[in-house]
């Protein structure tokens, strides 16, 4: 009895003093931590004051220091991990949540599947038609234009949401109208959602891995071919041939089909099971003569990381997120702002937007308006303009939009606000700019009616007397006050 109690003593002792040696001397070199995380000091005494004490600051800020820095501190982040996914089905990653079936989705796929990402009727209408009049441009001077609409998780295993999410619960989604208004605008458009969701319960591998937000090297393989064909039927024989000529089996996960897992740090291998990676060759009797320019997200990577694009094109160039670039190669080389757009338009024969659910919302981050504005020269509604800012931005539109679940407006109106606020904001540091913009001034005017309980409620009085909607006559009241004060001034 005595030794088990001398035993327990000392196991007690050396929990207490390992981690304390492993900090200072790092015996044991540890796994270090995936993802991004916010780098905290070493403890130390510098912040002690009666300020900081009396307040309980220096007595937080030392803790949480000790904490991150103490010995074994990924081991013991991991077995933390690991116990509260084993246990509870919990992901400790940031937007990430463990759904059935051991499926893990970032979050954010399941929100725009339901419809919580809504951005209205209007927008999808406007962009479809403004990408058409851009494609019969393009096709005018002998380029091709189109539409690359990747596939998401939340559409293909919406059954393996996790039980919060209701499904009778899904409203209209901006997929759903962004597709019907790309179709009726007859936008050129490869719909490879649409594609792996016919797949998907067929396939003999998994198109998504269980642990990853990407399509699997698989899917992205299919989806490639898919896209050789399209680019054939657009531009001929210039694009060669892709062919799969084998599946390979791998003993380890090739990165980012495992990407989600390794952003929950568990001490686990990322499940493999039903990944396949295929071996690809190009047609060789063909000479590649296109220059292509992807604007896109990281689903891009994929196809770069398997020499596809490489082998499809005399050249080719990807906008990450219209903002970084990569060239044929796949390195990173600089920064769109730092190329001479007219140039680039000029030099590139094909040209593809591809963009993944989770992202509709940010569509094409301005590009599209870029090439819109870089052919036609159209006077843009200043709220739209704003707007558009507000979307494009996913940080700022993830900000509208817990806003306006927090006062429980519809996100399309709080929105409509952000723009009107932008466009005052800038109308008061700039106003010489909005002169002789009628558009602009207009929108300025029926903005400051509404911001005028006096002068909106008799607005309010001549609607009624007149039997017609108030925004109608708010228009009405402001043009008319551009037309016979602002504009004769």
């Amino acid at each position: 009895m005595k030794i088990w109690k001398h035993f327990f003593v000392g196991l007690l002792f050396l929990m207490m003093v390992l981690p304390a040696v492993q900090r200072e001397f790092q015996l044991i070199k540890e796994k270090p931590l995936q993802g991004a995380f916010h780098q905290t000091e070493a403890p130390d005494f510098d912040s002690l004051c009666w300020e900081n004490w009396n307040s309980g600051r220096f007595q937080q800020e030392f803790s949480d220091n000790l904490e991150a820095h103490i010995g074994f501190h990924n081991s013991l982040l991991r077995l933390y991990h690991q116990l509260n996914y084993s246990l509870f089905r919990e992901a400790n990653a940031d937007g990430v949540i463990a759904g059935k079936n051991g499926e893990l989705f970032e979050e954010d796929y399941i929100k725009a599947w339901m419809g919580e990402y809504y951005i209205g009727e209007s927008v999808w209408k406007n962009k479809a038609e403004k990408l058409k009049a851009v494609q019969d441009t393009l096709g005018k001077l002998g380029k091709s234009f189109f539409i690359i609409l990747e596939p998401g998780k939340g559409s293909l295993y919406p059954q393996r949401f996790p039980g919060k999410y209701k499904l009778d619960n899904k409203t209209v989604s901006n997929y759903d109208v962004l597709i019907k208004y790309l179709n009726h605008f007859e936008v050129n458009t490869l719909d490879l959602n649409a594609c792996f969701i016919n797949w998907v319960d067929t396939s003999a591998y998994r198109l998504f891995p269980r642990g990853g937000t990407h399509w699997s090297y698989y899917g992205a393989a299919l989806a490639a071919d898919t896209l050789i064909d399209y680019m054939q039927m657009l531009r001929g024989d210039v694009i060669p041939e892709m062919e799969i000529i084998r599946l390979e089996k791998r003993e380890k996960i090739r990165h980012p089909d495992d990407d989600i897992w390794l952003a929950m740090n568990v001490i686990k291998e990322a499940p493999q099971d039903d990944l396949i990676y295929p071996v690809i060759v190009f047609d060789e009797s063909v000479t590649v003569s296109q220059k292509a320019l992807f604007v896109g997200d990281s689903f891009y990577f994929n196809w770069q990381s398997d020499g596809i694009m490489y082998n499809a094109f005399a050249d080719c160039n990807f906008w990450y997120y219209n903002k970084q670039v990569w060239n044929r190669e796949g390195v990173e080389v600089g920064t769109v702002d730092e190329l001479n757009f007219t140039d680039e338009i000029a030099q590139t024969d094909i040209f593809a937007i591809m963009i993944t659910e989770r992202f509709h919302q940010n569509f094409a981050w301005d590009f599209d308006e870029q090439l819109f504005d870089h052919f036609y020269n159209e006077s843009q509604d200043p709220i739209d303009y704003f707007a558009n800012h507000v979307r494009i931005n996913n940080e700022y539109f993830m900000r509208i939009y817990a806003d306006a679940k927090a006062i429980n407006i519809p996100l399309t109106d709080r929105i409509e606000k952000e723009a009107e606020f932008l466009l005052y904001e800038d109308y008061q540091l700039a106003p010489e700019k909005y002169k002789h913009d009628e558009t602009a001034m207009i929108s300025i005017l029926m903005m400051s009616i509404r911001q005028s309980p006096e002068w909106l409620e008799k607005v309010k009085e001549k609607a009624q007397a007149q039997n017609i909607p108030l925004n109608e006559m708010i228009k009405m009241d402001a043009t008319w006050i551009y037309e016979n004060q602002i504009k004769q001034h």
